[in-house]
């Protein structure tokens, strides 16, 4: 049901059938955001696997990242939402996005869990994935344009945005669990 409520909001079709849109929606799809987390140890899992590298992972560190970077969409949302005059936008917008987040993010764990079990080499995996990672830009201004209601050139803006944001709190949350 929400794989297909995924789907028609990126594409066509009448999406908000396929959503809990209420008010207990929007802290529903915040599970979404919770299963961030083990996808991310997945890939996490790949790179150490990759780079040889004795010692734990910081899982801690990783989830951290991960929650944070999942929490500033909403805040960019709210934002977008206060100052372009959308506030009745929201709920769906951040309860679409999560869900939708969370199936690209599966399948860059797949492809990294292919390379895991050996049956995928890493640079194969590592373009696939990154891939899949950039596509969530396409997604973010797919869903600005049909569930936030932002004409083209906002939806564009408004998914860069949220693209320079989840990558600046990845780089700077990443750089502080190295150190």
């Amino acid at each position: 049901m929400i794989f297909n409520g995924v789907i028609k909001a990126l594409y066509m079709g009448d999406w908000e059938s396929e959503f809990d849109l209420s008010r207990n929606g929007l802290p529903t799809s915040f599970l979404a955001v919770l299963l961030y987390i083990p996808i991310g140890f997945v890939v996490a899992q790949a790179a150490v696997k990759y780079n040889d590298v004795a010692g734990h992972v910081p899982y801690k560190s990783i989830a951290l990242i991960l929650v944070m970077i999942a929490l500033t969409f909403p805040l960019i949302a709210y934002l977008l939402c206060m100052v372009f005059d959308k506030q009745d936008r929201f709920r769906a917008w951040v309860i679409v996005r999560n869900w939708a987040l969370l199936f690209a993010l599966l399948i860059i764990a797949f492809v990294f869990g292919l390379y895991l079990i050996g049956l995928l080499p890493f640079g194969v995996a590592f373009i696939l994935g990154q891939s899949a990672y950039i596509g969530t830009l396409a997604v973010d201004v797919r869903l600005a344009m049909r569930v936030a209601d932002f004409d083209w050139v906002g939806a564009i803006f408004t998914g860069v945005l949220i693209s320079i944001t989840s990558m600046m709190v990845l780089m700077l949350g990443l750089q502080q669990a190295v150190v």
